[in-house]
């Protein structure tokens, strides 16, 4: 087993608390804006919060992965900052034993956002995660990102 991590960062025109409102409606607004990828996101328990397991089911477009399951480790709303592990699918027991994402938004100097994602991982074996691996990982939230950013520019109104 080999501990390890992964970080990627995103910057987008989008302020922080538009790009946030968006981003906690993903159940909602993510299967509209990307449904090749992401069919239909179901909240399986709790309301959301701290503790919720919802399931991601994806697309034709991604047609290696059926569906991961997520739980909701932290939901900071005055910090922008979101925090879940993966609980199935994704890897989590064929490659990965625990696998953990935080997204955390900061406002950037031009009224934009950066977003940070980073990844804390155990891999099953002696080995840690490749560069694309880890990259295919944490790239489903950076496309989800990327959609609602793109959403919000062509809907200046929306979530605001």
């Amino acid at each position: 087993m080999v501990a390890g991590s992964f970080s990627q960062a995103l910057v987008s025109p989008v302020s922080p608390a538009r790009l946030w409102k968006a981003s906690i409606d993903t159940h909602n607004l993510i299967p509209k804006l990307i449904p090749d990828q992401v069919a239909s996101i179901v909240l399986l328990e709790g309301d959301g919060g701290v503790g919720s397991v919802t399931q991601f089911n994806f697309g034709e477009a991604l047609k290696d992965l059926k569906y991961v399951k997520n739980r909701v480790i932290a939901v900071d709303n005055e910090n922008y900052v979101f925090k879940f592990s993966l609980v199935e699918g994704g890897g989590v027991g064929t490659k990965l034993k625990s696998c953990t994402i935080e997204s955390k938004m900061e406002a950037t100097s031009a009224g934009g956002t950066k977003t940070t994602l980073k990844m804390d991982y155990d891999t099953l074996d002696a080995g840690p995660l490749s560069q694309e691996e880890a990259q295919n990982i944490v790239g489903g939230v950076l496309r989800q990102t990327k959609a609602i950013e793109g959403h919000l520019e062509a809907n200046p109104d929306a979530y605001a």
